[in-house]
């Protein structure tokens, strides 16, 4: 995962542009979801801002395992507008043996019914996310380790629950390159000690199988081509000419953008050909026998 920076204003302007009057009748919804005091409505608008969302996470890449997915002409129908918190109900979720025994707990879940009933159209709640993580993987699902608190109307205020999954968009959140990265094709907790941040690294890997080269082989497939691609560019920006590794550097930083796919594993692997190049060349080498024994 990466951070998709953008301020409220910014975000408020983007949407508008894609849908007038979009805020004005989402700020009317919410209004009759707080006088109601539950989450309820015969048909949803959020869909007409998809693109928006699509755009900002890279020109489509999924918001949680960062693959690169088709453009808004085309991809919107394999790309979810998924509500990072439930709007209108919340599934508990049972931690997995491997993560309790790190002391690592959720809260249960709320009484069926119940969810962030003033949320469904901040647009500080809203990702685009892939079929897997979003309609699969995440559900109704949204652990937090502290208190629900389902009457606030403003993601920005809800720290204190201390949620384990990692919101992407904008800065109200962690930064989530703060808490994941990778070593070679596996991503890791940042953390090396129990805290809540590392608690949060391990949660969002497990919960959306980010390491699991057999559920999850795509995602394992596509990272070890980029690290391939990395290693020659990177190899290059060490030996030739200056003009040549100028060069080579510049195609480097053009490469690691926003619309790259994997760029947080991207990104870890060119720290790690800097500061441990032989390391890397060992990673490089198991990447190559990864290839090898799925091609």
């Amino acid at each position: 995962m990466i951070r998709y920076p953008v301020s409220k204003a910014q975000l408020e302007a983007l949407i508008e542009a894609e849908k007038p009057g979009w805020l004005a009748k989402a700020a009317k919804k919410t209004k009759t979801f707080r006088d109601l005091g539950h989450y309820d409505e015969a048909s949803s608008d959020w869909s007409e801002v998809k693109a928006v969302y699509m755009r900002l996470q890279g020109e489509g890449k999924c918001a949680y395992c960062e693959r690169k997915l088709e453009s808004v002409a085309f991809g919107k129908v394999e790309q979810d507008i998924e509500h990072f918190r439930p709007k209108g109900n919340i599934k508990h979720w049972k931690t997995p043996k491997k993560l309790a025994d790190q002391g690592i707990a959720a809260t249960p879940a709320p009484n069926a019914g119940k969810g962030y009933y003033l949320l469904p159209y901040h647009p500080f709640n809203y990702a685009a996310a892939c079929k897997p993580c979003n309609s699969t993987l995440k559900k109704d699902y949204f652990p937090i380790a502290g208190q629900y608190a389902l009457d606030v109307d403003d993601p920005t205020k809800l720290a204190d629950e201390l949620a384990y999954l990692v919101y992407p968009i904008g800065s109200i959140d962690d930064d989530p390159e703060q808490l994941i990265t990778f070593y070679g094709l596996s991503p890791k907790s940042v953390a090396t000690v129990a805290s809540h941040a590392q608690h949060r690294a391990l949660v969002t890997i497990e919960f959306f199988k980010l390491d699991e080269p057999e559920k999850r082989k795509n995602l394992y497939r596509e990272r070890a081509f980029i690290i391939m691609a990395l290693f020659a560019l990177l190899e290059k920006t060490t030996v030739g000419t200056p003009a040549e590794i100028k060069q080579a550097k510049d195609r480097l930083d053009g490469l690691l953008t926003p619309a790259l796919a994997h760029l947080n594993c991207a990104k870890s692997f060119v720290r790690l050909f800097n500061d441990l190049p032989d390391e890397a060349r060992v990673i490089y080498d198991r990447v190559l026998q990864f290839l090898s024994s799925i091609s």
